[in-house]
């Protein structure tokens, strides 16, 4: 191990209050990715990303244009040529803050509470980049890193994976690595440290039904004239039964049976059925019988109707009605695949007094990582160093397509975890970053890039 080691940590948790400063300045951006309304505050918080890296003193700092938002994309190379590479994934782009009347603060301008720093961005996942650059940075303070490290920041996560699949294709020689890092996960809890090894795909589309060309009056025309609201309700109602078992034909087929073994380590997990309605504040929680929660949520496939519009406040016939559909998939079922069975599907159950279209297709495939590669054997390693226990695996019901587009485009597999917290709220009012919790994060980045340098050393000839 590197005799630096002590004082590099030393080092991070001096500049630890600074990084939090940089933390309160990055949200200050509403990066907000999807349409034009937001392309200014996106140049900015690229700008400052850019001006941010270029005090570490990079090997190479670019900024690319894609189709959509940019990338910042750094390089810092290690004394060793025979060093592995890691490349570090992280998004600036953030969700909007809807719902601004339950906000206790100005979700752009971050402001701390105690042990929390609320802001849109803190958890997801501006406060993640902060704790990059903190590691890097407290390690090139004192020397060269024990790694090559490639940094690759995108702008498009919450909206649409197109640019960054479009980007990976396109550069692959650039951003060849042994792993990437990606903390866009959280932990179960604070004193429960978690590498996610698998994550559910999806196709993500709006369903829009027609009928008549004109909204018209409901007294007149009801009984005579469908309703493309009521419409599209029973298509809704029809695509899974009340276990939330999804009913399109040959929608399971690819679907992996847990084994015995997965199914044990998944129920040591603290994640029954009070933990979700604690985090989510529902009164019960529903979903296929046969399976337990935690399996509900990351090794079973389902629908998710993400938006509902149509009509107004008067007694009358919309035009027309649309929704948000998408399917949340598992490693082994296909997007592509799955959603001509949902078009099938469609085609087979809408009237003849309507018409439909289907638009705004993007998917995105599931993904699994090997629980005893390099990658993991280091971060858990580096996990355990940091909160003193083992830490726990876990199947995430959640997406995040930089995964599955890095194993499908360049054969890369990912190391993920994070240091957001269940109870972070990302994507609403009020979300939150744990301070302590990130900080503690840093350090275990910092183990980590240590430790997967280890990995590659050559074993010592005792003879």
């Amino acid at each position: 191990m590197d005799n630096r080691l002590q004082d590099i940590l030393d080092h991070s948790t001096d500049s630890f209050e600074g990084l939090v400063n940089d933390l309160r300045s990055f949200v200050r951006f509403p990066s907000i990715s999807g349409g034009d309304e937001h392309l200014k505050e996106i140049q900015n918080a690229v700008q400052w990303l850019e001006d941010r890296l270029s005090e570490l003193s990079f090997d190479r700092l670019d900024v690319f244009d894609t189709i959509g938002n940019p990338i910042v994309y750094a390089e810092c190379k290690p004394g060793n040529v025979n060093s592995p590479t890691v490349l570090i994934y992280g998004h600036y782009d953030v969700q909007p803050a809807l719902s601004i009347d339950d906000w206790k603060t100005n979700p752009f301008e971050a402001e701390r509470k105690g042990d929390y720093l609320y802001g849109r961005g803190t958890s997801d996942m501006k406060g993640q980049i902060i704790a990059y650059i903190g590691a890097i940075e407290a390690i090139l303070a004192l020397g060269q890193c024990p790694v090559n490290i490639k940094l690759l920041l995108e702008g498009n996560e919450e909206t649409d994976p197109e640019p960054l699949a479009t980007f990976l294709r396109n550069n692959r020689e650039l951003l060849a690595c042994d792993v990437s890092l990606n903390c866009d996960a959280m932990l179960i809890g604070i004193n429960e440290p978690t590498i996610v090894y698998g994550l559910r795909g999806g196709t993500s589309c709006t369903i829009r039904v027609k009928g008549p060309s004109l909204g018209i009056h409901g007294g007149l025309y009801g009984g005579v004239i469908e309703n493309p609201i009521q419409v599209l309700s029973r298509l809704i109602a029809s695509l899974t039964d009340e276990e939330g078992r999804v009913r399109i034909p040959n929608f399971y087929d690819r679907v992996r049976t847990l084994d015995v073994e997965e199914r044990a380590e998944l129920a040591r997990l603290p994640l029954n059925e009070g933990y979700y309605l604690k985090i989510s504040g529902s009164p019960a929680i529903y979903g296929e019988a046969d399976f337990l929660p935690v399996e509900r949520t990351g090794a079973r496939p389902t629908i998710n109707i993400h938006m509902f519009a149509g009509g107004g406040e008067k007694d009358g016939i919309p035009s027309e009605a649309k929704a948000g559909v998408s399917l949340l998939l598992v490693p082994d079922q296909v997007p592509d695949e799955a959603h001509k069975q949902f078009v099938t599907y469609v085609e087979q159950n809408m009237p003849p007094t309507v018409t439909w279209k289907i638009e705004d297709y993007v998917g995105w495939p599931a993904s699994l990582v090997k629980r005893d590669s390099q990658g993991v054997r280091a971060i858990s390693q580096a996990l355990e160093m940091t909160w003193g226990i083992k830490p726990l695996y876990l199947l995430d019901g959640g997406s995040i397509p930089v995964v599955g587009l890095l194993q499908e485009i360049m054969g890369v597999e990912s190391v993920l975890t994070g240091f957001s917290l269940p109870d972070d709220n990302i994507h609403g009012p009020n979300e939150r970053i744990h301070l302590p919790t990130l900080k503690r994060g840093m350090t275990a980045l910092i183990h980590f890039f240590f430790n997967f340098a280890s990995e590659f050393e050559p074993e010592s000839d005792d003879n």
